[in-house]
């Protein structure tokens, strides 16, 4: 299986502890040059984001550059010849595991457009779990957000339905395909392994740093009502994804189960 790994030119720290990874477990990939977001001029950003905001702030240029670095991956793979191919960002840390799913695409059940291979540690719904073949890992269908896109495997027909979705940029890349407030995730079979190949553990995120920052420069004072209204709702926003009357109705009547996806080194 073919593996792309995003890398900005500024960041040979990073590309030389993924070669250390890669070549431990004598896997190969190709290095796709990520796309500098800080290098881009205002008329650039301009024209890049979609002229509606739907995203809470402003993207930030490094969340463009994000966005545009994944884009130029799922190019290769739609004009590609291989069936699947995976993507990775450079900060991931690999499971040892990796080696048998990276080799090849056999385990791979027909018809599955995305198998997300990390985790970020959050709580997600899942659903038709089964065993893949000769290992102990678990394949199931993802039912809810499940952010970041450290590590994911795209079939070549799902590439080419994602950037139909990639013209302009309204959202971060992982909102985009792994949250189902947005179309595409309805569109998609998305798969989660479990335990995750891979994750992102103790790396500070280039990008998050620039949406704290964003978040400060955005943020609103609220008057006294508003400020107790937001507390109140806090813990419920916090879980609204679990404990919303319908997420609620289809845990106990279907076989989804909510869980965190575990990684193992």
């Amino acid at each position: 299986m073919k593996c792309y790994l995003i890398n900005l030119d500024r960041s040979e720290d990073r590309l030389a502890k993924m070669q250390a990874q890669f070549d431990s477990y004598n896997l190969n990939f190709t290095r796709v040059a990520a796309v500098d977001g800080k290098t881009l001029t205002a008329e650039q950003l301009s024209k890049l984001v979609d002229s509606v905001q739907i995203w809470e702030i402003p993207l930030p240029a490094s969340e463009i550059g994000c966005f545009l670095s994944h884009k130029k991956c799922l190019e290769l793979i739609a004009h590609g010849e291989d069936e699947y191919a995976a993507i990775f960002e450079d900060d991931v840390t690999l499971s040892k595991e990796c080696t048998k799913f990276l080799s090849n695409t056999d385990w791979i059940p027909r018809g599955v457009d995305i198998i997300k291979i990390d985790t970020n540690d959050m709580l997600v719904a899942l659903k038709d779990f089964i065993v893949i073949k000769n290992t102990e890992y678990e394949l199931s269908k993802l039912c809810s957000k499940h952010l970041c896109c450290g590590g994911y495997i795209v079939s070549r027909n799902s590439a080419k339905l994602i950037l139909k979705y990639m013209d302009k940029i309204s959202v971060p890349v992982d909102n985009l395909i792994y949250d189902p407030k947005y179309r595409l995730f309805s569109q998609l079979k998305i798969n989660q392994i479990m335990p995750a190949l891979c994750m992102q553990i103790d790396t500070v995120s280039l990008i998050e740093a620039d949406r704290q920052q964003l978040r400060i420069e955005h943020k609103k004072t609220p008057s006294l009502l508003g400020w107790i209204g937001r507390e109140l709702m806090r813990p419920y926003k916090r879980n609204a994804h679990i404990i919303s009357p319908g997420n609620i109705w289809a845990r106990w009547t279907t076989s989804t189960r909510w869980m965190k996806v575990p990684f193992k080194r």
